[in-house]
């Protein structure tokens, strides 16, 4: 089996990348790895970075520096064509701050037999001592909702992108990532598009770390909320369309807490312009 995996970075150091140095610890050091493996590290930083050569033990690592960031849409788009072209059968995605496990590896390693119908596997993720993936994707809040077990997932379930892997045909089938998401929820648009197109996600039994990133509105920018917003109302208004009804009246509770507590007001007024449908600058 082929495997092609795929590391985003955006103003962080190959080096200094977690999900790199367990990578290193874990993956490159392992000599009986079983499926031949290729990577590319797809660098959305302003500078590009000087690096040493990077192959391990036959792996073939590419990296690729896009200063124009565009986010992980065009990254995991570039990957899977070169995985396409390579022949790979999976595709691994992953961010920089994914602690992987030799438990994980060894997931990979011995891949159970799966029907043509599962389109993703997915490890469970844990932040801060909390599961925060796979969830249920029928809910709004699914953090305070059960989770999904280990193995074959019939219910529609949500995952993040670090440590899925993703099948080539699947993607071949849909045509890739949804540039709609260049970046936020291009996760719920994915496997929202699993089970739109009659697939299903598969849980492996093994557990991992992950730096979930919290928006903190003392700290976030206008323009990166605006882009998590538009991404959000995109997902629920286009795809998710069951739960907009309910996703508007939460985003109107969302407005009233900005209104009272986050000192930047341009963040709530831009909130009530999309609650009233109309573009604000």
């Amino acid at each position: 089996m082929k495997l092609m995996a795929v590391m985003v970075l955006y103003k962080q150091a190959v080096e200094e990348s977690r999900t790199f140095q367990t990578l290193r610890k874990t993956l490159f050091s392992k000599t009986d790895f079983s499926h031949e493996l290729e990577m590319v590290i797809y660098d959305n930083s302003p500078e590009k970075q000087v690096l040493p050569s990077f192959d391990h033990e036959g792996i073939s690592i590419q990296y690729i520096h896009d200063p124009r960031n565009l986010g992980i849409a065009v990254a995991y788009n570039f990957a899977w064509s070169k995985a396409a072209k390579s022949g790979s059968d999976w595709l691994l995605l992953l961010d920089h701050d994914t602690q992987l496990t030799n438990e994980y590896i060894l997931e990979l390693q011995n891949l159970p037999e799966l029907e043509s119908d599962v389109a993703a596997l997915v490890p469970k993720i844990i932040s801060n001592g909390t599961m925060i993936s796979p969830v249920y994707s029928g809910y709004l809040r699914p953090l305070k909702e059960e989770q999904p077990p280990t193995g074959l997932q019939d219910v529609p379930v949500m995952a993040i992108n670090s440590g899925s892997l993703i099948r080539m045909e699947f993607l071949e089938r849909i045509g890739g990532f949804n540039g709609q998401f260049p970046l936020d929820y291009l996760d719920h648009w994915l496997f929202y598009a699993i089970y739109a197109n009659h697939h299903k996600v598969w849980v492996l039994d093994v557990v991992l770390e992950h730096d979930l990133s919290v928006m903190d509105y003392s700290q976030v920018s206008l323009d990166r909320y605006k882009s998590i917003l538009d991404a959000e109302i995109n997902f629920y208004k286009n795809y998710k369309l069951g739960l907009y009804p309910s996703y508007r009246k939460q985003l109107a509770m969302r407005l009233v807490k900005q209104v009272l507590l986050v000192k930047n007001k341009k963040i709530a007024m831009y909130t009530l312009s999309k609650l009233l449908n109309r573009k604000r600058r």
